[in-house]
């Protein structure tokens, strides 16, 4: 090949695409192609599941649309109508998150009420009350959240000591 004006001299062969490339190509896309169906669909699936970072921020965003709504103060809604209306947006926009949550697996674990469980809560206060077997869950200040066989955001709650025995028939 001769050697055109500005071009430098080169030991590099130019390349041309002779059969034995498009055969190396075509060999190629067969065996890409006859890869098992399991590994394509697993990676699929994996393309269409959201990650772990973008629940947590759709989890953060939840929790500040419930304590908005909570906050909110009925007389005060009822005297404005601009801000009831405010709320049932905020209301309406909360139900759309949790369902788009649930839509793709992730639901809040229920707490109040139940046993302690490391594994899904955090006890960021320990509170003594009457009433409640030990280490009870009393107060949830955030909620846990499951994305299918794991938790996804463990829940921030209050808890009765462990020693504390009393219970609803118990009075001492």
């Amino acid at each position: 090949m001769p050697i055109k004006r500005g071009m430098m001299d080169s030991n590099f062969e130019r390349l041309t695409w002779d059969d034995s490339i498009w055969r190396g190509t075509r060999e190629f896309y067969l065996e890409v192609e006859n890869l098992p169906k399991d590994i394509w669909e697993e990676n699929q699936h994996d393309e269409d599941r959201p990650t772990r970072a973008m629940l947590l921020e759709m989890i953060s965003i939840l929790d500040g649309m419930e304590r908005l709504v909570s906050i909110a103060e009925s007389e005060v809604l009822e005297e404005n109508p601009v801000l009831k209306n405010w709320l049932t947006s905020i209301l309406g926009l909360q139900r759309r998150m949790a369902r788009s949550l649930e839509k793709v697996g992730v639901f809040p674990v229920p707490s109040l009420g139940r046993p302690f469980d490391p594994h899904i809560h955090e006890a960021v206060e320990i509170k003594p009350l009457d009433g409640f077997p030990p280490a009870t869950v009393v107060e949830v200040q955030e909620k846990p959240y499951r994305w299918g066989n794991s938790i996804v955001r463990v829940g921030k709650v209050v808890v009765t000591p462990k020693g504390n025995s009393v219970s609803p028939t118990n009075n001492g």
